[in-house]
């Protein structure tokens, strides 16, 4: 089962647009999983526009949400759907942190990193608690503040 806004997706949802996986996906997730007691795999599906649905592969950890930048070049809309996703990390998940993760090797590399910033993304550096020591892998960090009313 799937969650599919409707319109842009941003801020309308009443549900959540999250999908719990039981199998794994293939990016550094028994790293991951090894040094925690809870571990979960989500999959966000967010229609952006009509026939237009962008899906995100995470894997929820110690409170920090790490989200696989798919492979191909990202769809229209994606800017919009990870506007979504921070968002449910921040006010359901209550996530410390959101760990971007891609290979290191991609051609658009730069690029992404540049969009990636833009949205208040940081470059993580080899050897930070957050990340494993993965060499072929890149990793972006989001950090949300507390909330301190």
């Amino acid at each position: 089962m799937s969650f599919v806004t409707g319109g842009s997706g941003v801020g309308t949802s009443k549900e959540p647009p999250v999908n719990v996986k039981l199998n794994n996906t293939d990016f550094c997730t028994a790293s991951l999983a090894s040094t925690a007691q809870f571990a979960s795999n989500l999959c966000f599906v967010v229609q952006v526009v009509e026939n237009v649905m962008v899906k995100w592969e995470t894997i929820y950890v110690n409170n920090v949400l790490y989200v696989e930048v798919p492979s191909s070049i990202l769809p229209e809309g994606s800017k919009e759907s990870l506007i979504t996703l921070l968002e449910y990390a921040e006010e359901v998940l209550d996530c410390s942190h959101v760990i971007l993760v891609f290979k290191k090797n991609r051609n658009d590399r730069a690029s992404l990193i540049r969009t990636f910033m833009f949205l208040g993304f940081e470059v993580v550096c080899p050897g930070s608690p957050f990340v494993p020591l993965v060499e072929d892998l890149m990793f972006l960090a989001y950090t949300i503040e507390d909330d301190e009313d």
